[in-house]
């Protein structure tokens, strides 16, 4: 990877899209056609378990209905009150307004005082949900609004990385999770998890004073509409994992992290010797200048490829209890610090300049907005 200052400027619609309400909803409708990642498949182990998401700013909820899990906008069809008023639950799909009833399909089977109020039967009436496609890699949920005559399948759209985060994905339980409002704009707190140039100056407790990333030792890799960064300079590195991956013989041996257009970034990390983690952040957009942060961390579902020394094993029943409390506070301390340098610039968002300067460390950010850019243009 060679130094370099980003001569063209890939932002588009920038900052207007931070402050400007009509940009921001015309912005999150080309979104919502767009695969978005909803939740994990071990929230909704059990029949009539669900979970409440979103996708560019709709409510939406995922359900498991015996084998199947199917999802809608969380909306009654009869007069628009939300069906899903938690995070999680476990039940029929039943109004709190009017009492409407829905079945697997979202069709509405319950309607009380149907024939003497409305005239028909529930079946004559014909209500039922607006249903988001959904797909699954490994145990991840994504869904979206699907636009008129777009086939593109979850598969396609995560194109290389498809086994690499399905293996990933493989959690025995349920992934730990933080959730935080962030008072600034879903895209600039998108561009702290998307660029290296910040962490030796915002993270100097985690990352070291100074510690940049030797250019020469990492590699940026582009797929689609997505990115990665590994600490690894083989050229082939993504290749590789993805095949290691179909095959079950990956092994956790560096600090690898994976962007996914439009909203989510997956780490994999160490914590100690033999102990990695995945955490897994996504900003889901609420308003131009407010941005819901779900995250969630887990194990690593591999082997280690460099086996622990002999003390380490000997004190792992001590220091397992320290990583168990560790791991939440910096995951927490971290993420917080980020969402402050985000919360900063949306302060200013209306003196940001259209085009920054962007250098080598910087170059995924170029990237993502040149995703963002091909998106706006795509036809509502």
């Amino acid at each position: 990877m060679k130094p370099q200052i980003a001569s063209a400027n890939p932002f588009f619609n920038w900052p207007d899209a931070l402050l400007d309400p009509e940009c921001f909803r015309e912005e999150q409708a080309r979104l919502a056609r767009v695969w978005t990642f909803l939740g994990f498949a071990q929230s909704v182990a059990n029949d009539g378990d669900w979970f409440r998401a979103s996708i560019a700013t709709r409510s939406v909820f995922v359900q498991r209905f015996g084998t199947e899990l199917r999802a809608f906008e969380n909306r009654c069809a009869h007069r628009s009150f939300p069906l899903r008023n938690a995070d999680k639950g476990n039940g029929p799909i039943l109004c709190g307004f009017h009492h409407w009833r829905y079945d697997s399909e979202g069709r509405a089977v319950g309607v009380p005082q149907c024939i003497p109020l409305f005239g028909v039967s529930p079946a004559e009436l014909g209500a039922r949900l607006e249903p988001v496609e959904i797909a699954l890699c490994g145990s991840l949920i994504f869904g979206r609004f699907r636009a008129p005559g777009d086939n593109q399948t979850l598969r396609q759209y995560l194109g290389e990385s498809f086994d690499i985060l399905s293996a990933i994905s493989q959690s025995p339980t349920e992934p730990q999770s933080v959730t935080r409002e962030v008072e600034a704009n879903w895209r600039l707190c998108f561009h702290a998890n998307v660029e290296d140039y910040h962490p030796p100056v915002v993270h100097p407790g985690t990352f070291g004073k100074g510690g940049y990333p030797k250019t020469d030792r990492i590699n940026y890799f582009r797929f689609g509409w997505h990115s990665a960064f590994f600490v690894n300079p083989e050229p082939d590195a993504l290749t590789k994992m993805a095949e290691q991956c179909r095959e079950g013989t990956w092994r956790s041996l560096n600090y690898r992290v994976f962007q996914f257009f439009p909203d989510l970034t997956v780490s994999h990390l160490r914590a100690h010797w033999e102990t990695w983690f995945i955490v897994v952040v996504q900003y889901a957009p609420v308003s131009p200048t407010r941005s819901t942060m779900r995250a969630w961390y887990y194990p690593a579902p591999f082997p280690t490829h460099h086996p622990a020394p002999w003390f380490d094993r000997l004190t792992r029943p001590v220091t397992d209890l320290f990583r168990k409390f560790a791991m939440p506070y910096v995951v927490r301390h971290v993420l917080n610090q980020d969402n402050a340098i985000c919360e900063g610039q949306q302060s200013i968002a209306q003196q940001l300049s259209p085009a920054p300067i962007l250098g080598a460390l910087e170059e995924r950010l170029a990237w993502y907005e040149e995703a963002y850019a091909e998106a706006m243009r795509t036809p509502l």
